[in-house]
């Protein structure tokens, strides 16, 4: 297998030395060069072509945020942002996400000697190999396309037969979940999705840090109140609930019936919040009154909760392969046939509107 080749850009030469160490041990990766400012970055990418750069954001000369917005209009290379956590880092990584970066890791659990520091140098591997076979189509406005629905008769047998046509349907709660690309992805649901009238879930795989600072960012593009979950909240129509980084969502019902979130530490994930955990809870409470939705992002998490959902005839829309800019969460969905309907990311609003609203 042919060794994926990146540029390591940072101001730091010990963070420099430690992350082209860390990627060349993975034996998957190839550190051709690093930079130690924005300006230099572009001119090694120019001339190197990398398959893929890992970015920091605080840079003499020129930073991190300003080399992507140039690279991504003249040389666009997938960009992994490397990056402290901290409140204001997040808001200049979500920045560098809408600005073209595929996807970012802390710096601090990268370099840092804590036992979580080995989980996190194996993830920013998959994350560079992931990255590598991304796509910028979510810089873009793709072309509006029909997209059929699965064909039915290709699909496994399962517990429930499927003819579902895209109309108004009885939802009570739309539950959606995301990783890489999926915060852009999202600000870009949420600016042309109508009130509901439903409450609704999201998972985004992010670290404690970002979900509050991202809350606040869908909830200046959207029509719907975003803020990130708290435990015990009475579910309430026209209400999106982010689950915060760390931990996980689910539904539970009160002693006077009403729904409410629950946020707990349990059960443990690979990724926390967990898409697999929120579906399941979303298929045993709201079954055929539920819309799942599956987005951009690397690994298959949510497929074992989609497939509860599917048993208990809840409806499922996928994001189609060419506009997620990586083909993972959506993949086996799509390709098991248990997604009810497939659809291109600005095409997805306009699909959870009629099912949910009809209109």
């Amino acid at each position: 297998m042919e060794k994926i080749k990146v540029l390591v850009v940072d101001d730091s030469l010990i963070a420099r030395k430690y992350l082209t160490r860390i990627l060349e041990e993975s034996g998957k990766i190839e550190v051709i060069d690093s930079a130690s400012n924005g300006l230099e970055a572009i001119e090694k990418a120019k001339s190197l072509k990398p398959d893929v750069i890992t970015m920091d954001i605080e840079m003499p000369k020129m930073t991190g945020l300003e080399a992507l917005e140039k690279l991504s209009k003249e040389n666009p290379i997938p960009v992994i942002m490397v990056s402290t956590l901290t409140t204001d880092g997040a808001k200049e990584t979500l920045q560098a996400l809408r600005l073209g970066a595929i996807d970012y890791i802390s710096k601090n659990d990268v370099l840092s000697f804590k036992t979580t520091s080995r989980e996190a140098r194996e993830l920013l591997v998959e994350k560079i190999v992931a990255a590598k076979g991304a796509r910028f189509h979510h810089k873009q406005h793709t072309a509006t396309r029909t997209i059929a629905e699965p064909k039915h008769q290709e699909q496994p047998k399962t517990p429930i037969q499927r003819s579902k046509k895209l109309e108004k349907m009885n939802i009570k709660l739309v539950a959606i979940a995301a990783s890489t690309g999926g915060p852009v992805a999202l600000e870009r649901v949420f600016e042309k999705l109508p009130k509901l009238n439903v409450p609704i879930l999201i998972v985004q795989h992010m670290p404690k840090t970002f979900t509050g600072v991202f809350a606040k960012s869908l909830d200046k593009v959207s029509q719907i109140t975003i803020k990130e979950a708290e435990g015990k909240e009475i579910l309430k129509p026209n209400v999106g609930y982010l689950a915060p980084g760390g931990l996980q969502m689910t539904v539970e019902k009160n002693s006077q019936g009403a729904y409410h979130v629950k946020v707990s530490s349990e059960p443990k994930t690979i990724y926390t919040p967990n898409a697999n955990v929120m579906f399941s809870s979303v298929a045993k409470h709201f079954k055929n009154n539920a819309l799942c939705v599956i987005m951009t992002g690397m690994g298959d998490d949510g497929f074992k909760g989609l497939q509860e959902v599917h048993a208990s005839g809840g409806t499922i829309i996928a994001q189609d392969k060419n506009s997620c800019v990586v083909w993972g969460m959506p993949r086996k969905p799509t390709e098991t046939g248990i997604a009810d309907f497939v659809a291109p990311l600005e095409k997805i609003p306009e699909y959870i509107s009629k099912i949910v609203l009809g209109r």
